[in-house]
């Protein structure tokens, strides 16, 4: 028999919410430690309690979803925006209560949790989205202090896309490197920048300069741990290489937000999760769309953008006459990209449930290898000591 309870998911404590059989609702605090939430299985166990309905509060709630797992108590995941209470007045009690109650009515359905691969990839690829967020604001700071100088920012920011012009720029202001070691542009900017009166800007331009440095040496490693772990999805993210303007990276991206497939019962659910489907209002016999909702997965509609702004200057030409023709009916540039970002990704629903490639005539997309993952250097003594674990005899060559 299904039996519920709701847990109010707080940083240090729990509130949680069930029913005795006369039907008196019963509610407890627990501290949300490991010896809590072993009261917490215990009690759950000793009434029975079947099924645990939670709202998905930033990360507190992902420790007590897998242990509820592991104990064989089956963790409903709510969405907060789409249950919350009418009522105005707000205490963790009501809110424990009213948890317990949407799950035994079941008028909501789940969020979608991945699992332990699929959630570990998510938590990379955003990271490094924002990796590349910091990266993108350091470098128009850049801009910003070669402006403030005097200096055209187009000209020299256009010098210093090269990451070894950076390094070479940052050598030399720090002092590790003289100025006839370098090319004639770097040394040109140099004696532009050590003139007395720039001291100031120069100091702030050699930290950016070096957070820069810092912050690309690790958007390397973060590449190498995602071709690590997107090894165990290597047919999807095949399948998602070979649409127009979808690169490995952006296919990892769009896979990890995705998840299961499965779940989206149309190409119309997907486009809807992703925020790319307009919102409908009717009433009254009258129908009117809007905009497309922003209370979707803002990083899948982040990058099938990206995947529509590139696949627009791709040689596909189905893409291309779709882009030229709402261009041709006055729709902006952006609200075109956004249309076709829109069909890809309906497009992708197709392919990976059915496990085919982008097919097209007169296209053709050059098949990439997957990106190899990290490359572990090891000393001769260990790699010995490893053969000689997996059965190997080694002999020293006389």
């Amino acid at each position: 028999m299904r039996k519920v309870a709701g847990i109010d998911v707080h940083k240090g404590f729990l509130e949680v919410a069930y029913r005795l059989p006369s039907g008196r609702i019963m509610t407890r605090r627990i501290e949300y430690t490991p010896k809590g939430i072993d009261r917490l299985i215990r009690l759950l166990r000793r009434h029975n309690i079947t099924d645990v309905y939670m709202e998905s509060t930033g990360d507190y709630y992902l420790p007590l979803y897998y242990t509820l797992k592991g104990a064989n108590v089956k963790p409903h995941v709510m969405n907060a925006y789409k249950i919350r209470r009418p009522e105005s007045n707000k205490t963790d009690t009501k809110d424990a209560v009213w948890l317990l109650e949407i799950g035994e009515t079941e008028l909501f359905s789940d969020s979608y949790v991945p699992d332990k691969n699929m959630q570990a990839l998510r938590f990379l690829v955003r990271k490094r989205m924002k990796l590349i967020d910091r990266i993108s604001d350091i470098k128009r700071e850049i801009n910003s202090i070669f402006w403030r100088l005097g200096l055209q920012a187009a000209r020299y920011t256009k010098k210093l896309r090269s990451r070894k012009k950076r390094m070479l720029l940052l050598a030399l202001l720090e002092g590790q490197l003289k100025p006839n070691k370098v090319d004639d542009d770097i040394r040109g900017l140099y004696n532009i920048l050590s003139q007395p009166e720039f001291r100031a800007y120069i100091f702030v331009l050699k930290s950016r300069l070096a957070d820069l440095a810092h912050y690309e040496s690790q958007l390397d490693e973060f590449d190498r741990e995602i071709a690590a772990l997107a090894g165990k999805f290597e047919d999807a993210i095949r399948i998602l290489m070979t649409v127009p303007g979808i690169s490995f990276t952006l296919a990892v991206s769009i896979l990890a937000e995705i998840g299961d497939i499965n779940r989206f019962p149309s190409p119309a659910n997907l486009a809807s999760y992703a925020g790319l489907a307009p919102t409908a209002r009717n009433s009254g016999g009258k129908r009117r769309s809007g905009r497309p909702s922003k209370k979707s997965n803002k990083y899948l509609r982040r990058y099938m953008f990206l995947a529509g702004m590139a696949a627009v200057r791709s040689s596909s030409s189905v893409v291309r006459e779709f882009f030229t023709r709402l261009l041709g009916r006055g729709k902006h540039y952006k609200v075109a990209v956004v249309a076709v970002a829109r069909k890809l990704l309906c497009v992708i629903w197709y392919l990976l449930r059915r496990g085919e490639s982008w097919r097209e005539d007169g296209y053709f997309k050059r098949p990439s290898r997957l990106p190899r993952g990290r490359r572990v250097r090891i000393s001769v003594r260990d790699a010995i000591a490893i053969l000689v674990r997996a059965g190997y005899e080694v002999r020293k060559k006389a």
